[in-house]
């Protein structure tokens, strides 16, 4: 039988991914609105992210079982949204010879520089999946071998400052590890409010939106801005103390919230849209600049409609077709055997 889904939490998940294709569709976007507004919303945008993971973290039935997990609802799709946007790169080459447009250069070298780059403009959104696997695995050792709370909490809190430290001082480890070690502390407040029993309602929830709104305004004049992929980072507490508040928040807001179908959809399924929305969106940005268009806010709103419009046949065709490779269902069954 199918768990039963959390309405808000796949609204939050909702949020997230359509703040991230918008701001891939145009960097700028929302400063077009209100000058800073990318920096506040910079904020939490991933953050949020983590925090939701840190929600649903268990231990499993030991490390193997637990690694068997997120081999399959991380890794596999990380592996085959790598060659999915390989084999589409080699439809867009076509596309555009057959269009006379200028064509692109297509290497097999796409394949493995996502395992040893930090960058790859092709499937540039999938190095969250590494950093998120790292997150787990990290908090997976600590609470294996740290007991008490405190000890959870400070540990979280030094592993934080090691790769704050690196960030500054642009030390890159591979694989994402290093942005994994300063993203720890919002999945952890994410298990944290599972384990204070957050998510259970409470008569309390219905003024969660004067929370947000309470906060919206210091958190737009206090942010800076950052980037966890390239740890571009700002003050400490800026980085911890502005997200913690803007995701809680948020997420008390929302609890109150009705089911949205059309929008918890893309909330549930999110995972496929972070995979795919950059070879959606790039090739209709490049016909319709083609067809006269030029960037800004109309641009930006068309492209987003467009590319959310084509991600639910998308998705409908993943998660029937591939769910092994979309984490709809395990790719390794128990013992580590296919099915």
């Amino acid at each position: 039988m199918e768990k039963r889904r959390i309405a808000y939490i796949d609204f939050m998940k909702c949020l997230c991914i359509m703040l991230i294709v918008m701001y891939h569709i145009d960097h700028e976007f929302f400063n077009y609105l209100a000058p800073h507004l990318n920096d506040a919303l910079q904020a939490f945008r991933l953050p949020m992210y983590y925090f939701i993971s840190g929600i649903f973290f268990k231990l499993y039935d030991g490390y193997a079982d637990f690694t068997r997990r997120k081999v399959n609802n991380i890794l596999v799709p990380f592996v085959f949204f790598v060659l999915f946007a390989f084999g589409m790169r080699l439809l867009e080459l076509v596309v555009r010879m057959a269009l006379g447009a200028e064509p692109i250069e297509v290497h097999l070298a796409e394949l493995i520089e996502p395992f040893t780059l930090r960058y790859w403009p092709n499937t540039t959104p999938l190095w969250f999946l590494l950093s998120l696997f790292w997150v787990n695995v990290i908090f997976y050792a600590m609470q294996r071998w740290i007991k008490p709370l405190w000890g959870i909490l400070l540990t979280t809190a030094a592993i934080s400052v090691v790769g704050y430290e690196l960030g500054v001082h642009k030390i890159e480890l591979p694989l994402m590890l290093d942005t994994s070690l300063v993203a720890l502390p919002y999945f952890v407040l994410g298990w944290g409010m599972k384990r204070i029993g957050a998510l259970q309602s409470s008569s309390w929830d219905r003024i969660g939106i004067v929370a947000l709104l309470l906060v919206a305004l210091p958190i737009y004049w206090l942010s800076d801005f950052t980037n966890l992929h390239f740890q571009i980072l700002p003050a400490y507490w800026k980085l911890y103390v502005l997200p913690f508040v803007a995701i809680l928040a948020l997420f008390w807001a929302c609890k109150p919230l009705p089911r949205i179908p059309v929008l918890c959809h893309y909330g549930r399924y999110s995972l496929i849209i972070l995979g795919t929305h950059p070879l959606i969106l790039q090739p209709i940005r490049f016909l319709l600049i083609r067809q006269g268009m030029e960037p800004g806010i109309g641009l930006t709103l068309l492209v987003f409609a467009l590319t959310m419009l084509l991600e639910w046949p998308l998705i409908w065709l993943l998660k029937t077709y591939a769910p092994r490779f979309t984490a709809q269902q395990p790719f390794f069954q128990s013992g580590w055997k296919l099915k």
